[in-house]
């Protein structure tokens, strides 16, 4: 009697909740080298449509534009392929979607060459490199100015921000591992400049995770002659105490450690460049905020808070409620987001229960 009676229960609960809930879905590129393809991608605006759901901008949901029956399209970083591939559905289906920004790929204008599109690993890391020898990351892989232009004027895509440049920074001093060859990713190219056999890994964060360790270029050729005369076929448990042991001793010459007002500074330097690029091009506040990688700090909350910045973006699952804590919007992304995987996770995401549950067991 009291299992049907708590069942019952569930069961009222859950009808309670259901459509309570707004799924906001998470994207990068939309290719055919990406998980998710025009195809792909086209099918789940089908199911949207088929279902009759709202599909709001993040400025929509803010304002409280009726957000019953409503999920939210978002899109990371601003690759080419949004405008390519997903911007003529955006149209073709009448929808709307949000795309958070990294303005430092940025190019006023496109070439007119045909673009041959790569992965975002492989785009970023050539776009840091090209960086580092001319002192411009534009790339060719990203919107262009005139792009943004043309699809924030068409009143279908809201742009705001997700930092000037997704970088990365050392978070602390202890050694993780060795670079074994020419292995790293956009990060480690800006952090390293360039990177050898036998230069020593530490553990990164995104730039906005508070404070980070400055380590000085030459500190990382040092290492490696260290590592080449003496760590060359060590064990890692040992590799790993020896170098930590030649950190340790050479630390105090070659790591700066940030100081909160520091830190505050550098991250208060590349959103204002980040924030005022999107707003000068395309004469729109910008009030949200993305945080790359998802690496969330109480510390930035607040600071950017004081720039104007009304609600943060994360990459945390879960639904969000009509009128949800603006601090950590949560979204959902699966890698294989086959038309199947979207359906149910439309289904949990639009009940308010499932998709706190959700959230909670994610």
């Amino acid at each position: 009697m009291i299992k049907l009676i708590v069942i019952i229960l569930i069961i009222l609960v859950i009808m309670f909740f259901n459509r309570k809930g707004i799924p906001i879905f998470l994207y990068h590129q939309v290719n055919n080298l990406s998980n998710i393809t025009p195809d792909l991608f086209e099918k789940h605006l089908q199911i949207l449509k088929k279902k009759n759901i709202n599909t709001l901008t993040i400025s929509e949901y803010y304002r409280n534009n009726n957000n019953k029956n409503s999920a939210l399209i978002t899109l990371d970083d601003g690759y080419i392929d949004n405008y390519l591939y997903v911007f003529p559905l955006l149209k073709k289906y009448n929808m709307k979607a949000t795309i958070f920004l990294n303005t430092f790929y940025i190019k006023e204008k496109h070439s007119g060459k045909s673009i041959e599109i790569e992965t975002n690993g492989v785009a970023n890391n050539e776009a840091i490199k090209k960086f580092l020898s001319s002192g411009n990351a534009g790339s060719e892989q990203y919107l262009s100015w005139e792009q943004i232009k043309e699809m924030s004027q068409s009143g279908l895509v809201d742009f705001q921000a997700h930092s000037h440049k997704h970088m990365a920074i050392f978070k602390n001093d202890n050694l993780e591992d060795i670079f074994l060859e020419d292995e790293g990713d956009c990060t480690d190219t800006f952090l390293y400049k360039h990177i050898k056999k036998g230069f020593p890994k530490f553990p990164k964060r995104g730039e906005y995770s508070g404070k980070g360790i400055i380590i000085k270029p030459e500190f990382f050729d040092l290492f490696e002659d260290y590592y080449q005369k003496k760590l060359v076929g060590k064990n890692k448990k040992d590799l790993l105490k020896l170098g930590n042991k030649f950190i340790k001793k050479h630390k105090k010459n070659y790591f700066i450690y940030e100081t909160t007002f520091e830190a505050n500074e550098r991250i208060k330097k590349d959103f204002i460049t980040n924030k005022n690029l999107i707003e000068q091009h395309l004469n729109k506040p910008v009030l949200f905020f993305c945080w790359p990688w998802g690496h969330r700090d109480k510390e930035s909350i607040s600071l950017l808070k004081n720039l104007g910045i009304k609600g943060f973006i994360t990459t945390k699952k879960g639904t969000n409620s009509y009128y949800p804590n603006w601090d950590m919007i949560r979204r959902i992304e699966l890698r294989k987001f086959t038309p199947f995987k979207f359906k149910i996770n439309l289904f949990i995401n639009r009940n308010l229960f499932l998709g706190k549950l959700y959230g909670w067991l994610s």
